[in-house]
């Protein structure tokens, strides 16, 4: 099975410059044709982004996060139902680390989510600390417990992402990578049934790049990739692309 590619653009591409990546997509459809491909656009650029890409519909799009809240007195925030998209990503490192949201947090979000879109994404991972101390699946566990009971069909992409590797250049090991993916595998399997976890995809996220991608694409459990600063340069993007497998 191909390789999903979920582009976090994060703040790297304004309107204008989102356009004119979708632009380079549209004029070499080939390439994206048979690829699963997912965009989390600025929320600013997400408009313009969906009706761009109305000519691909097989490229999903949707928003890097949401708050806790669906409407009210949140002034600069975001209501996962303030435009339709296909999925959400929620308790991203960047969101845990600078905006201090805890496990209570993720976890309204990740409720929210799983109502409102198709898919989403959680994002889990230790920081460099915690690995050092031999936390890694300690930390795992605690972010792991916010899961619900049942998924009610919708479908659940959950992101390792190392916080070390996270816009660093260091890219975990192959080993340790597959180690910590085996780790989630049979947490979640001890939650859910066999029909629900097929419902459910493992991804790895931080510093992947064109160099990287290859030999990550081969380890045992990985359904694909969540890239940042990489995804928002075309030609970077075209490259891991060619290079997933």
């Amino acid at each position: 099975m191909s390789k999903i590619f979920a582009a976090n653009w994060k703040m790297y591409l304004n309107e204008e410059e989102s356009i004119d990546f979708i632009s380079k997509m549209s004029s070499n459809k080939d390439l994206f044709a048979d690829k699963k491909v997912m965009i989390f656009p600025s929320h600013t650029a997400l408009s313009s982004v969906k009706n761009a890409l109305q000519i691909m519909p097989n490229i999903k799009v949707g928003m890097q996060d949401c708050d806790m809240k669906l409407s009210g007195a949140v002034t600069g925030s975001n209501s996962i139902s303030s435009i339709p998209v296909d999925s959400c990503i929620v308790g991203h490192s960047e969101r845990r680390i600078i905006f201090k949201e805890d496990e209570k947090v993720v976890k309204k979000k990740l409720e929210n989510s799983l109502q409102a879109v198709e898919t989403t994404i959680l994002c889990i991972g230790e920081t460099l600390d915690e690995k050092n101390q031999d936390k890694t699946f300690e930390v795992v566990d605690k972010q792991l417990s916010i899961l619900p009971s049942a998924l009610n069909g919708k479908k659940l992409i959950i992101a390792y992402e190392p916080v070390w590797a996270i816009g660093t250049g260091l890219v975990a090991s192959n080993d340790y990578i597959a180690e910590v993916l085996s780790y989630i595998n049979n947490a979640i399997k001890s939650l859910y049934s066999d029909e629900v976890l097929s419902e459910i995809n493992l991804f790895y996220g931080g510093s992947v790049d064109e160099s990287s991608v290859e030999s990550l694409s081969t380890i045992p459990l990985l359904d694909g990739f969540l890239i940042g600063s990489a995804s928002a340069d075309f030609k970077k993007f075209e490259n891991i692309l060619k290079k997933m497998r």
